[in-house]
């Protein structure tokens, strides 16, 4: 009998629930201590296995004679069992379903969490660059001149210009420098196209470049070792955005800016 032991999981009973059934299936209305011998289960153990057989209807009690006798219900029952599961299983649906829209109204809707990147050396700054020019949307950043300039080679430089010009992206820059970079600014709008105003650079040398570009925000470092770091959220992107917006408005009234702001 054991090879039925598995399809009777298949109705929700355990190894030592199904040998029990199949042991009060065989031998008709027994004692607890016939039951056990034949399933081979301890007979302490037996009357809770026939309690849960009762419960779920493979099992009923008859009292003969002042003895405990259990008789298994016939073997078509167990297509009974399943059934009354399913139709619960389906008044559970319902009851849930029914519920859902008011679930949903309730959930906390966790932000997605950023995405970090992290490039290092010159080779890293490469990559780095490679993905910005990639990256369509327009961009506003704020670049140390100074340190830019000690960094990448003139023609390092302007072929990364270039690609951005050539992939129409659009740009605000920020100058930090000791004396407004006129002639820089001058060249970045006529042969770019990209506006420019200047902030005066303060006691230390600026070594941090930030760029915000859609949803993702540059940072680089040139530092000892250059390093760079990509931040994948519209969140911040967002509020980078709105803090460069503030000192794009005060450089354009206290500064240089070109083109020159119009009265």
């Amino acid at each position: 009998m054991k090879h039925l032991i598995e399809p009777l999981s298949h109705a929700g009973l355990n190894d030592r629930e199904a040998r029990v059934y199949l042991a009060a299936l065989s031998l008709g209305s027994s004692g607890a201590q016939e039951i056990a011998h034949a399933a081979d289960v301890l007979r302490s153990s037996v009357y809770d296995l026939l309690d849960a057989l009762m419960e779920i209807g493979l099992v009923h009690q008859l009292d003969c004679e002042g003895m405990r006798k259990f008789t298994a219900e016939p073997p078509e029952r167990m297509v009974d069992v399943l059934q009354t599961q399913v139709d619960q299983l389906v008044r559970r649906r319902a009851i849930l379903e029914q519920a859902l829209p008011e679930l949903t109204a309730i959930e906390y809707r966790q932000a997605p969490r950023p995405k970090v990147f992290y490039f290092e050396g010159r080779e890293g700054i490469r990559r780095l660059s490679k993905r910005y020019e990639e990256q369509p949307a327009p961009f506003v950043e704020i670049v140390p001149l100074e340190t830019v300039r000690a960094y990448f080679h003139d023609d390092e430089f302007e072929a990364h210009r270039q690609t951005l010009v050539k992939r129409r992206i659009k740009g605000r820059v920020l100058f930090v420098a000791k004396q407004p970079p006129v002639d820089v600014m001058k060249q970045v709008f006529e042969q770019y196209g990209w506006q420019s105003r200047h902030v005066e650079l303060g006691e230390q040398m600026e070594t941090g470049h930030v760029s915000v570009k859609g949803d993702e925000v540059y940072a680089f470092s040139y530092d000892q070792i250059p390093i760079g770091v990509v931040i994948e959220s519209a969140p911040i992107a967002a509020s980078l955005r709105r803090v460069f917006d503030l000192a794009w408005h005060a450089a354009g009234q206290d500064g240089i800016c070109y083109p020159p702001v119009r009265e």
